[in-house]
């Protein structure tokens, strides 16, 4: 099995998964790391209600979250490698989406060591998406990341 960093999976999962299923594109092969289907006691226990399907992705004693409920998908992950994975995922999402706009840069309204930055990313067929990144300010241990993408119809 192909060894994958937390921030790599993450970015992964949020731009050829969420993004690229939103955005009507098939996905590109397997990814290195078989996910464990979470049932709804699992997924109540890390905080989400029942109902969605949340897929938990383990790399090493830790892993990445991913839970997609309608048009909306949310990647997370504390510790291993987090304080990286904003630059990762900001090149990516850039390279994938060159017209992908930053909208803001702040501070997170609700968590003094979190920052929030969020994106709006044009998808293809009339639809487009917000992406809004939590990640840890630095020095904060352990470090968090997480994004949240919610897709939606362009009306002209």
């Amino acid at each position: 099995m192909a060894r994958i960093k937390h921030s790599e999976l993450a970015t992964q999962l949020v731009i050829e998964g969420a993004l690229g299923v939103f955005g009507g594109k098939e996905l590109k092969g397997q990814l290195p790391v078989t996910p464990h289907v979470l049932s709804d006691r699992e997924a109540q226990d890390v905080g989400l209600p029942p109902g969605g399907t949340v897929l938990y992705y383990p790399i090493d004693s830790k892993g990445v979250f991913f839970d997609m409920v309608g048009s909306r998908a949310i990647v997370w992950y504390s510790g291993a490698d987090a304080d990286r994975a904003l630059s990762l995922f900001d090149s990516e999402l850039k390279r994938a989406y060159p017209s992908a706009k930053q909208l803001v840069d702040t501070a997170h309204p609700d968590a003094s060591e979190m920052r929030i930055r969020a994106y709006d990313v044009k998808l293809a067929d009339g639809m487009m998406a917000t992406v809004e990144v939590s990640y840890s300010k630095q020095g904060v241990s352990p470090p968090k990341f997480s994004a949240q993408v919610v897709a939606m119809a362009i009306k002209n």
